[in-house]
């Protein structure tokens, strides 16, 4: 063979090996990385106390933390720091929290064929996320003064609940996120009970001051706007000088007061106007029925005294029993709850049932009405 033949052969021989090479790598690799991306494929975790396995899709789906409980089942423990107004985690079994970026660079740096490894993870207090969402409410409470209006006559003050003493009061024992905090009683009425003057002393009603406050703490937790907090029941503004008989509803207190002989005969608890308010200023009784029926809320007033026609919404406006309807079988049916003591009504003055009947009977037409703020 001639020299120049040989060296052709040569060359095509020594293509040919290479060629059969190279298409070997690649489809050496190719079967890598098919094996590698097997959708079947799991990771085993090795952690101090436990091995945890993991599905590659599993691994995949998440985006931020791993989070895999420790076998520490030690009994969750706060406190609450009522200096900063926030609660702390004394005892708590921890979680290994695991960064998924972190994990996913740790497998690059080993082979293909790994299928497990020790993790680099934090340890993080299993109650730590309820803590902190519950530590957000409790600032929605403690983040600014709360005002509780005082009543003295005709006249309102207020006297401020500031930031420290609100911490103070507050006792939460849960991070239960629709559990508000729970106020001291006995602090806030002390606390209450050395600024109030002799004439407020006389007819504070402790029981009201500290549920209208615990109410307005329940409503800031929940993040909804605070209500006026009224701490002092002061008695009606009049003493029985306007009239012989006369009926006087204090939109302030939701209480009314009935003057008979100019003297103070009774007070009762009452509900006035909300989505239309009760209007302020002296009326008189117009008409009385035992029972009547409102077209506009579809719903029976018995023991009716009509004391104002609203032109605005073509109706009277009048002092009755707690409206109701009625079930199938005719049962009096109170479709918006027993209200009387909050501001509720459509702008009438509803009463108890227990009182209804007695200040019916003892008014009569063209008695006068005084409602107040």
């Amino acid at each position: 063979m001639k020299p120049k033949t040989l060296l052709v052969v040569l060359f095509f021989a020594t293509l040919t090996a290479l060629t059969t090479y190279v298409t070997y790598k690649v489809f050496s690799v190719t079967s890598n990385q098919v094996e590698a991306s097997d959708p079947n494929q799991s990771y085993t975790l090795i952690f101090p106390d436990q091995e945890y396995i993991i599905s590659k899709i599993d691994l995949e789906e998440i985006s931020d933390e791993l989070i895999i409980p420790t076998l520490d089942n030690a009994t969750p423990q706060i406190s609450y720091n009522s200096v900063d107004g926030l609660l702390e985690s004394v005892v708590s079994p921890k979680d290994y929290v695991v960064d998924i970026d972190i994990l996913k660079n740790q497998f690059l740096n080993y082979s293909d064929q790994v299928v497990s490894l020790a993790p680099k993870y934090v340890l993080r207090d299993r109650s730590m996320p309820s803590i902190t969402e519950y530590n957000f409410r409790l600032n929605r409470i403690h983040r600014s003064p709360l005002n509780i209006s005082l009543k003295d006559g005709s006249t309102l003050t207020d006297m401020a609940l500031d930031t420290v003493l609100l911490r103070t009061l507050l006792k939460p024992s849960t991070t239960e996120i629709n559990v508000p905090p729970l106020i001291d009683k006995g602090a806030l009425l002390t606390y209450i009970n050395e600024r109030l003057t002799p004439k407020q002393k006389k007819y504070f009603s402790s029981e009201v001051a500290y549920q209208n406050t615990q109410k307005a703490i329940n409503l800031r937790f929940m993040g909804e706007a605070t209500p006026v907090v009224l701490g002092v029941d002061d008695g009606p503004t009049s003493y029985g000088e306007l009239s012989d008989k006369y009926l006087e509803v204090d939109l302030s207190q939701q209480k009314m007061y009935f003057f008979i002989n100019h003297t103070l005969y009774k007070e009762y608890k009452v509900s006035t106007g909300i989505d239309y308010p009760t209007p302020v200023g002296e009326f008189h009784i117009l008409n009385k029925a035992p029972i009547a029926f409102s077209e506009i809320y579809k719903v029976w007033m018995p023991y009716w005294m009509g004391f104002k026609y609203a032109n605005d919404v073509g109706a009277y406006l009048g002092l009755h029993e707690i409206a109701y309807i009625k079930d199938a079988k005719g049962k009096p049916v109170y479709r918006y709850g027993y209200y009387i003591g909050d501001m509720m009504t459509g702008g009438c003055v509803a009463m108890e049932p227990k009182d209804s009947r007695e200040i019916y009977n003892l008014s009569d037409v063209g008695m006068l009405v005084r409602v107040v703020k």
